[in-house]
């Protein structure tokens, strides 16, 4: 199945701005309590709201209204479990992970993963994240033979860049290194910008968030494929009590140097903290379409463990 990659453009552009939009940006406008402080006999009916939906910038106008100072303290309540259950991308807050994962992919080949994961958290806004996954890869196919190793190098490198109560944004850029053995890694070095979102919605104990990013290939094996794609994740995270979590994803990928040729993945995750800081998950997937490009999938599903601590 093939999905024109203009079409998947403008959508992507459509859930970047509801999410944008969504945020509760205050940039030249009044708080709540500084109407009340006013007083009602300093205002004239109607005058009021009209004055602060004229003043107020473009984005404002369609986002979400103000929280309520209930709604504020219920949004950070929930931010702080989901840092500490590991399912807000804009967190800064330490851990240690080591994950599973079984991937069933296109043509009958099979590969298993473990990836080793640190985030060391700096100053309260920053933050180190290196991942490094040891593969075993079975094309599955006559005359051919099985393989395993470690893979590429991952680095990411950011820090949170707004934050107020029900709302967060995270930028960073992230790299690769071809530390893989024989051809179980991209064999290239790889750079690119990501933006991760956060909003609370309160009323529902849920949060949504999303994931830009952006990878390009800067060096290494020349007799390899030259890397360059995009790839957008958004999901919908469920604090059901302190413990135990939900959240549904979806992965939507652009291969820029394959036609613009696309993928998408969905994945369900339940995961429970047994104690303040350590955490356990099972998530299982299932491949959309373009299953044939790299990150995609016919089907999968991966268990893991973590454990969170506090910054430096």
């Amino acid at each position: 199945m093939r999905i024109d990659a203009t079409l998947l453009a403008k959508c992507v552009w459509l859930i970047w701005l509801f999410l944008c939009s969504s945020l509760n940006l205050s940039f030249a406008q009044e708080s709540p309590a500084s109407s009340q402080e006013r007083g009602a006999d300093d205002s004239v009916p109607g005058s009021e709201d009209e004055d602060a939906v004229r003043n107020r910038p473009v984005i404002g106008r369609f986002g979400a209204r103000p929280l309520t100072l209930e709604e504020q303290e219920e949004a950070q309540r929930l931010s702080a479990i989901a840092a500490k259950m590991g399912t807000d991308p804009t967190a800064i807050i330490g851990r240690f992970e080591t994950l599973f994962r079984y991937d069933a992919l296109e043509g009958g080949s099979r590969a298993s993963n473990v990836v080793g994961r640190i985030d060391v958290p700096y100053h309260h806004n920053f933050l180190l994240r290196a991942d490094l996954p040891y593969v075993w890869s079975n094309p599955n196919q006559p005359g051919t033979s099985n393989h395993n190793g470690v893979s590429d190098l991952f680095i990411r490198a950011g820090g949170r860049v707004y934050q107020v109560p029900g709302d967060a944004i995270f930028v960073g850029m992230d790299f690769t290194f071809p530390t893989a053995a024989d051809k179980l890694g991209s064999g290239k070095y790889t750079v690119g910008p990501g933006v991760a979102t956060a909003h609370v919605f309160p009323a529902w104990g849920s949060l949504v968030f999303a994931l830009l990013q952006h990878q390009f290939s800067v060096g290494g094996d020349p007799s390899r494929n030259d890397i360059s794609a995009s790839r957008i994740q958004a999901w919908f995270n469920t604090i059901w009590t302190d413990h135990l979590w939900t959240r549904f994803e979806a992965i939507a990928q652009v291969d820029w140097e394959r036609n613009e040729k696309t993928s998408m993945t969905l994945e369900f995750e339940g995961g429970y903290r047994f104690t303040k800081d350590w955490g356990v998950w099972v998530r299982p997937g299932v491949g959309l379409w373009g299953r044939s490009l790299p990150g995609a999938y016919d089907w999968n599903i991966e268990v893991g463990i973590r454990r969170m601590f506090e910054g430096f």
